[in-house]
């Protein structure tokens, strides 16, 4: 499956525009040599050195995958704006995509294993960084400590333990991650594509928590139209629904 073909397009146009704005790639490290932090990790707002993405800034947070491991640039990230301490702020408009190259995601089994790699973001557990908040709507909001500035957390830190999180689970087989700290114009942009695919998942779980096949009075109407997948998965649970009333 490739659901989200379309906007791994749209956010390959846009690394690539910026990369003439001075974009960095960093490798990944293989392993995270950060420590993790015990139960009930919290950065209080007196400790706190950077928060990424707060309400009153521009935040984006989403996750797209591919059955097509050649749209993934396993191993990578990529920072747009300054790194954790470079930044002369202690506010960032924060933008933190994660695209995984996954095997063996079908139509039948799409819905309940993207459910597990977006109740994973939830296990990130680093100590001097904390996730205060996910919404929802696409935002997240973190915290950084003053000590983890200071012992020198940055991005790679973040994308390494991003990676070895994800590789945990069996289905995955590669890891990108993406970084905006720029702009709120830049994480804005950001946004529209996590919109798109925030829409392809809602369709996804209308048909497959609800069990809803009511096309004409459907607000994803559109997105099925527009992606075939999304119409497959459509057909095969109207037809499942129908062995079942027989």
């Amino acid at each position: 499956m490739n659901l989200f073909d379309n906007v791994i397009a749209d956010l390959r146009d846009y690394l690539q525009r910026k990369k003439s704005e001075g974009s960095r790639e960093f490798a990944i490290p293989e392993k995270s040599a950060w420590p993790t932090a015990g139960k009930g990790n919290v950065v209080l707002e007196t400790d706190t050195a950077i928060e990424l993405g707060n309400p009153r800034d521009e935040s984006t947070s989403f996750m797209l995958w591919s059955n097509d491991e050649k749209k993934i640039n396993d191993g990578r990230i990529t920072l747009i704006g300054p790194d954790l301490s470079e930044s002369k702020q202690k506010n960032l408009p924060f933008g933190k995509i994660v695209l995984l190259g996954v095997r063996g995601m079908t139509e039948d089994n799409c819905y309940e294993r993207h459910r597990e790699l977006e109740m994973a973001r939830y296990d990130l557990n680093l100590s001097g960084y904390m996730m205060r908040s996910a919404s929802q709507y696409g935002r997240e909001w973190s915290r950084v400590s003053k000590e983890a500035i200071a012992r020198g957390v940055n991005f790679a830190t973040l994308g390494s333990a991003l990676a070895q999180m994800y590789r945990s689970i069996d289905f995955v087989e590669s890891v990108e991650v993406v970084f905006v700290t720029s702009s709120p114009a830049d994480v804005r942009e950001l946004g529209v594509m996590g919109d798109k695919a925030s829409r392809l998942i809602g369709a996804l779980n209308k048909m497959a928590a609800e069990m809803s096949f009511e096309c004409d009075s459907c607000e994803f109407v559109d997105v099925c139209d527009e992606v075939e997948d999304l119409r497959n998965i459509r057909n095969n649970l109207q037809k499942e629904g129908t062995n079942v009333r027989r």
